[in-house]
C-alpha cells in the first residue's frame, strides 16, 4: 500500500481514494489517468499520469495540493501568448520542472487574433469546422511536439507527470488518447475520458452561459458551447487524420511519433499494473 502523504490536510487523493478528478478549487479539469482496463488484463497506474486546463488560477491551497503529487515534469502545450497571459501558478520547486511544448492550433488562434470579430459572428459559425481542423492539425503538423511529449514521458521513467494545455480538453485531450491507446486501452474508453470534460470542464459554466443566453440569446452561446465541448467527432477528426497520413494507429506511432516496440514496453512497464 502507498504511504500516505499529507501537506496541511490535504491528500494525494487520486492515489488515497483512487478519485478521476482532483478537488482543485482554481484549476479547471484537473484529471487522473488511473485506473481504465487495457487489453492485456492490466490497468493504468493512478498518480503517474495527470492532464489539467491551465494553472494560472491556482489557489495557495491548490499549491499545497499540486506539491503532493510528486511531479517530475509538467508539460504545457499552450501558445507563447497563451502562456505570457496567463503563466502557471506552481510551488517555487515545479517552477523549474515545466517543459513548454508551444502548439498553436487553429481554435486557439481564432480566439487570440480574431476574438472581437468572432464574437460579433458567434450566430453564424460553425464551431465543428474549427475543432475539427484543429484535432486534424494535432495528429499531422504537430507531431513532431507531441514526439517530444513522448520522449518525456520516457525521459521521466514512470515517475509523476502532468500536461496541460488552456482547457485541457483538446491538446492535452489529443496527448491522453494517445497514451491511452498506447497503453492498450480500448478506444471505447478512450473516447469516454476524451469526454469527461463536459462533465468537470464544460457544467461548470453552465449557469454563466444561461446568463449569457439572456443578453445574447441562444444562438450565441450555442456557438461559444460548440467551440468548449468535447465531441467525439472532434477526436474522431484526429485519429482519422492520423490514419490516412501514416496508414493506422501502430504506424503513427512508430513512424509519427517515433517509438520502438521497446519503447512501448517501457512505458507499459511504467504505467500499467
Amino acid at each position: 500500500m502507498k504511504q500516505e502523504l499529507e501537506i496541511d490536510g490535504i491528500k494525494p487523493v487520486s492515489l488515497v481514494n483512487h478519485v478521476r478528478v482532483l478537488p482543485f478549487r482554481g484549476v479547471r479539469n484537473f484529471r487522473d489517468l488511473g485506473g481504465y482496463a487495457a487489453r492485456d488484463g492490466r490497468t493504468v497506474r493512478w498518480g503517474v499520469l495527470y492532464r489539467s486546463g491551465a494553472l494560472h488560477g491556482a489557489t495557495d491551497r491548490d499549491l499545497k495540493l499540486i506539491s503532493t503529487l510528486g511531479l517530475a515534469r509538467i508539460i504545457d502545450f499552450r501558445a507563447a501568448y497563451e502562456t505570457e497571459r496567463e503563466p502557471d501558478r506552481l510551488p517555487g520547486d515545479l517552477a523549474v520542472r515545466v517543459l513548454k511544448l508551444s502548439i498553436e492550433d487553429p481554435s486557439t488562434r481564432v480566439w487570440h487574433e480574431a476574438r472581437n470579430e468572432m464574437v460579433k459572428n458567434m450566430t453564424t459559425l460553425d464551431p465543428s469546422v474549427y475543432m475539427k481542423r484543429t484535432n486534424s492539425e494535432l495528429a499531422t503538423k504537430f507531431t513532431p511536439e507531441y514526439r517530444l511529449f513522448f520522449r518525456e514521458l520516457l525521459a521521466s521513467n514512470g515517475a509523476p507527470v502532468l500536461f496541460h494545455c488552456t482547457a485541457g480538453k483538446d491538446r492535452t485531450g489529443f496527448a491522453a488518447a494517445c497514451i491511452l491507446r498506447i497503453l492498450g486501452v480500448p478506444h471505447e474508453t478512450v473516447i469516454e475520458d476524451y469526454l469527461l470534460t463536459n462533465q468537470y470542464l464544460l457544467a461548470v459554466y453552465q449557469w454563466r452561459m444561461f446568463m449569457v443566453s439572456m443578453i445574447r440569446g441562444k444562438k450565441f452561446v450555442d456557438g461559444v458551447r460548440g467551440f468548449m465541448r468535447a465531441d467525439e467527432s472532434y477526436i474522431s477528426a484526429a485519429f482519422e487524420a492520423l490514419e490516412q497520413e501514416h496508414g493506422s494507429f501502430e504506424n503513427y506511432v512508430c513512424d509519427g511519433l517515433g517509438l520502438s516496440e521497446h519503447d512501448v514496453e517501457r512505458l507499459k512497464k511504467y504505467y500499467l499494473e
